[in-house]
């Protein structure tokens, strides 16, 4: 009977470890389709159904590009000029319509195909690769581009039911404990989505550590550029941070690129929330303090920029403990020792 309760125990908290688990990834995936509304809302700007939409958004994003990326971007940048009222409202729809159907459940797969398509689009031809082939981008200015972490997150979000019932799947490799992360009942393998967010975050640090990015000057005239256009709070914040650190600019931006690449090469380390922890308030930080939430307030800005998805990513990989979970296993573990205790004064 003892070991019946034991293993009904189990079994119930399998359960409710299940429900902890839908109930996260449910939240993530929706907080990813409330995302694509904002952009598809910030593409209706007035801003957007101009030419300057073209020349310093599209066209910009071609300078400095190797061959192949500035011709590609320029032809299309070229195509969109021509009607620029027609393609930003199939644009705007586009974003909308796939956020709408991300937050609706029947057509949640469906808007994530079109997600998927429309996110390498435009991180080819509308970011130019999140820039990073031209040397000079970094996470502070969006790298590798906001838009690439759709994508990757709505795969590690892709709706499944691949949820086994075995409760020892529910264990850290590395600890006794019991833990939760959507990243590992997807359709992408755990290791491959935490060699994405390495590759994100160890990319992002190299190239900020790069002689381009972390020269004298060169990280305070990156951030001081940010508060154009921007709220006076916005800009108020960039410019003091850009004198706070005018003395100490190079060594600051090669900090900067080191703690980047911790944060990434961490997440293999058994403390992997820790470092997500870092992740998520570093984001938060520089999203805030840099890039000015993507300067949404200037009437200019396409999307949030790359700090809410790094925070996305992380919540993602995150391993969150059950707490009920880790009692009804010691209990269960204790419940044999009972029993041949109880059979044993019986037979005295």
């Amino acid at each position: 009977m003892l070991l019946a309760d034991g293993v009904l125990r189990k079994k119930i908290d399998s359960v409710s470890s299940r429900r902890h688990y839908l109930n996260y990834k449910f939240v993530a995936l929706k907080i990813l389709g409330i995302i694509w509304l904002l952009d598809g809302i910030l593409q209706f700007q007035p801003y957007m159904f101009s030419n300057k939409f073209v020349t310093n958004i599209l066209e910009n994003s071609a300078q400095g590009q190797p061959y192949f990326v500035n011709v590609s971007v320029m032809n299309v940048a070229k195509l969109v000029g021509g009607h620029i009222v027609f393609w930003n409202l199939l644009f705007a729809l586009i974003q909308l319509g796939i956020g709408v159907g991300i937050l609706i459940r029947k057509t949640e797969k469906v808007a994530l195909v079109i997600s998927f398509v429309w996110a390498f689009g435009v991180w080819w031809f509308g970011e130019a690769f999140g820039q990073i082939f031209s040397g000079n981008a970094t996470l502070l200015t969006g790298a590798p581009g906001a838009v690439i972490l759709y994508g990757i997150i709505g795969l590690i979000l892709w709706p499944t039911d691949k949820m086994t019932s075995d409760t020892n799947s529910h264990f850290d490799d590395t600890s006794s404990s019991p833990t939760l992360s959507i990243s590992e009942k997807g359709i992408l393998s755990k290791n491959l989505i935490k060699s994405l967010w390495a590759l994100v975050w160890v990319l992002d640090g190299v190239l900020q550590i790069l002689p381009i990015n972390s020269s004298k000057g060169v990280l305070v005239s990156v951030i001081k550029s940010q508060a154009t256009g921007e709220p006076s709070v916005f800009a108020y914040c960039n410019n003091m941070l850009a004198n706070l650190i005018h003395q100490h600019g190079v060594a600051v931006a090669i900090s900067l690129g080191i703690f980047e690449i911790l944060i990434g090469v961490g997440i293999f380390l058994k403390n992997q929330n820790l470092f997500l922890i870092l992740g998520m308030v570093f984001a938060l930080v520089t999203w805030v303090g840099v890039q000015d939430m993507g300067g949404i307030f200037t009437g200019q800005g396409t999307d949030p920029n790359l700090g809410p998805l790094l925070i996305l990513f992380a919540f993602c990989l995150y391993k969150f403990k059950s707490e009920k979970y880790r009692v009804t296993s010691v209990v269960t573990m204790q419940k044999p020792k009972v029993l041949l205790k109880s059979l044993s004064n019986r037979v005295a």
